[in-house]
């Protein structure tokens, strides 16, 4: 299929494209006890990071289940902002503020504004954060039609930027990146996100809420589901199923062969463009050579390479 890309009549090189994203959101943590308190409710360090570095953590509960995955960064004045799904903001908040009790910390939703960009500038390692003006930018991974991908955080709106429509959606996908939304909270470890596999999770770091599954699951190798990458053959209309949706598997050619449940998608987009569907899907790392994986109206969903390796299996498996 086509695919159209923006171009400098000048120079053909691609122009930049920058992004509404209305599902994310930026929570705000101010106070003395910011880095602190926050450092010990999620997977990452935060006592450590650097101004000029964001990082990937997920906050879980008691059970090691997935309540958030966020993008944090912090400033100078006692400030630590974290980027997060908007559906899941509001509850989110509520039971971070539960855990405030004598902690010198206020938690809110900020009125900061996210924007996704694509350009031409030099790519830079992932997570790396530099500010241009009022504006705090910070390297995601992944790419968008060759195109250097980071999140623009503004306080002002930008009349120029142009609805998504799953392009920056699917390149979330792409890059193997997850977002736990309203639908998907409660559902999946952190690292049947993949999370420790693009540092999102700091095994050496002190307690926080479900680390000792967490750990467990990590030292003692028992990591039998990981989040892969699927698309959709091209198709006339988008599919109708919602993040927390079961993938189903046949098991052979046969269309009357049964349809098992055998993953539950994580994230999905439709990319208007391409006219598929993109997916993140939790999937038993047995299952990926049983058969075929299909959407419940049975759209077949082709398995993508994902942008890292997964450790559980061989290198000669081509999934990998």
């Amino acid at each position: 299929m086509f695919k159209f890309i923006f171009r400098s009549a000048m120079t053909g090189i691609p122009a930049p494209l920058s992004f509404t994203l209305p599902d994310l959101c930026v929570l705000q943590f101010q106070g003395a006890d910011a880095v602190s308190f926050l450092h010990a409710q999620v997977s990452n360090d935060l006592e450590h990071l650097a101004a000029d570095r964001a990082c990937i953590a997920a906050y879980c509960t008691a059970k090691g289940r997935s309540l958030a995955t966020m993008v944090l960064w912090r400033e100078q004045n006692e400030t630590v902002f974290a980027l997060v799904r908007r559906d899941l903001s509001e509850a989110l908040i509520k039971r971070l503020r539960m855990f405030v009790l004598r902690s010198k910390v206020t938690i809110s939703l900020s009125e900061l504004l996210v924007y996704g960009v694509a350009d031409q500038s030099p790519t830079q390692a992932v997570w790396t954060l530099h500010r241009d003006g009022a504006d705090t930018l910070i390297q995601a991974p992944g790419e968008l039609d060759g195109l250097s991908r980071h999140w623009r955080i503004a306080a002002q709106q930008d009349a120029s930027v142009q609805a998504s429509e799953g392009r920056w959606e699917s390149a979330d996908i792409l890059a193997g990146l997850p977002w736990i939304g309203a639908a998907t909270q409660d559902l999946f470890i952190p690292q049947t996100l993949n999370l420790d596999l693009i540092d999102g999770i700091n095994f050496k770091k002190g307690c926080y809420p479900g680390q000792e599954v967490v750990a467990r699951s990590h030292y003692r190798g028992t990591i039998k589901r990981r989040m892969m990458t699927a698309r959709t053959a091209v198709l006339d209309t988008a599919p109708q199923v919602q993040e927390g949706s079961d993938v189903f598997l046949r098991s052979s050619t046969d269309a009357s062969a049964e349809l098992v449940a055998a993953a539950r998608i994580i994230n999905l987009a439709w990319q208007t463009e391409q006219q598929r569907c993109y997916v993140l899907m939790e999937v038993v790392l047995a299952d990926l050579a049983q058969g075929q994986f299909q959407l419940e109206q049975g759209q077949a969903l082709e398995l993508l390479p994902l942008p890292y390796a997964l450790p559980e299996l061989s290198s000669s498996d081509d999934t990998n």
